[in-house]
């Protein structure tokens, strides 16, 4: 009984220091891998059934109401109720976690540039 307790805490003691250093290396990822683009690509792996890196207006349909409407008021530049490649490649996670920078104006005009 003895020995299973010992191989059991030193199991979880594994377990624990494993996820610890697996938390710490995700805060020091550049912003590129973390957020937005990771988001990007879970949204790509759940909803482009087709693998084609676009998003039909089917594929588009098929997402909860409310993130096709914010994906398409700031991605969808042509306004076709569709993200083409070129769409998808344009969304960039933002920068510092604050204002999108390359997020086009909703008036049409061209994206904020920064510096």
């Amino acid at each position: 009984m003895k020995q299973h307790l010992t191989i059991l805490a030193g199991f979880s003691a594994l377990v624990i220091s494993t996820q610890s250093a697996r938390a710490e290396g995700e805060t020091e990822k550049p912003a590129e891998q973390r957020g937005g683009g990771a988001a990007k690509e879970r949204i790509l792996g759940k909803f482009d059934t087709n693998k084609d890196g676009a998003l039909s207006k089917d594929e588009v349909a098929a997402m909860p109401e409310r993130l096709s409407k914010r994906l398409l008021e700031q991605w969808d530049t042509d306004k076709n109720g569709e993200l083409s490649k070129t769409e998808i490649d344009a969304i960039k996670p933002p920068a510092g976690g604050g204002e999108r920078p390359n997020r086009p104006k909703r008036d049409g005009g061209e994206p904020k540039k920064e510096g």
